[in-house]
């Protein structure tokens, strides 16, 4: 299992962590007999949309599209919201 924590400070900054964490538990296609063409189809995307994931265009995903292709992929998708740490001198 990957913990990703990050601290981001726009939603941006979500959607390039997700697209980070997706892209690592994309299968190889060097080392699985998976086709691109099926692995768009496992996602439920277009190979256009494949393409554009692996050259990490994250303007072209929103965080809940990422989110969704986690999920498809068998992922655990977790999140924690707290306020900043404050420091009180």
């Amino acid at each position: 299992m990957t913990t990703l924590i990050l601290s981001a400070s726009t939603v941006l900054g979500l959607r390039r962590a997700a697209l980070k964490t997706l892209i690592a538990h994309l299968p190889d296609p060097k080392t699985t007999e998976t086709t691109k063409t099926e692995l768009a189809q496992t996602l439920g995307i277009t190979r256009a949309r494949l393409h554009a994931l692996e050259h990490r265009r994250v303007e072209q995903f929103s965080l809940d599209a990422l989110i969704g292709l986690a999920l498809r992929l068998g992922l655990t998708v977790r999140m924690s919201m707290t306020r900043p740490y404050e420091r009180g001198d």
